[in-house]
């Protein structure tokens, strides 16, 4: 059987400063597109991998920028859709000797982020489909994306398809909608065949005590 990959999260725009710069130190940034599931979908597709990404940019030139790199990486874009809205945002600060590494996200309000769940045909969109990726960030995205991803978790579990999820809770994301992040996030792993999950996101998760960890 021929395995088909796909993955459903945000497509985002990341700005790096070049180097070991601090952000903005010499006013230059590099730009790449990323995103925790199209990362993913980039690796299959570099190890030979037939995948497919779902999700929703915005309706402009950066949006179409974002698709174009993508689709150059290998990843079919046949299920991005083009939407009225932004592009959301991310900075990296790469670090240097002791300074940690550092990420701002301006994403709130993005395309990806106020789509509804009727935006998505799951019956449709995984057809043929053998495997579906998604992270514990999309549904903390917004409501729209936190009921298209159960919805599709689901649809796994009803079609036989095997679900893979990156436990990924974000606490800030969950707070700007009030999102009820242990709950959902517990909906969907569920459904999962495969999860990449630590100990302290399975604690929250399952309404556990969290463990001390040892640094010795």
């Amino acid at each position: 059987m021929t395995t088909r990959i796909a993955c459903f999260g945000e497509l985002l725009l990341r700005f790096t400063s070049p180097g070991n710069e601090r952000l903005l130190q010499t006013g230059r940034l590099d730009v790449h597109f990323g995103g925790a599931e199209a990362n993913v979908g980039v690796s299959l597709a570099r190890f030979g991998h037939q995948v497919e990404m779902i999700s929703a940019v915005a309706d402009n030139a950066l949006g179409v920028s974002v698709v174009t790199g993508l689709k150059a990486q290998g990843v079919g874009v046949n299920d991005v859709r083009a939407l009225p809205g932004r592009m959301g945002l991310y900075f990296l600060e790469t670090g240097a000797v002791r300074r940690p590494s550092r990420i701002t996200y301006d994403r709130a309000g993005s395309a990806f982020a106020t789509i509804n769940a009727a935006d998505f045909e799951w019956d449709e969109l995984l057809q043929g489909v053998t495997h579906l990726h998604v992270s514990g960030i999309t549904p903390a995205t917004g409501p729209g994306p936190a009921d298209a991803a159960r919805e599709a978790a689901r649809m796994c579990t009803q079609k036989g398809i095997r679900l893979s999820f990156d436990g990924n809770y974000r606490e800030a994301l969950w707070k700007v909608w009030n999102g009820d992040g242990p709950a959902i996030l517990r909906g969907i792993l569920e459904h999962a065949h495969t999860a990449f999950i630590n100990e302290r996101d399975i604690a929250l998760l399952l309404g556990l005590p969290l463990e001390p960890r040892n640094d010795a």
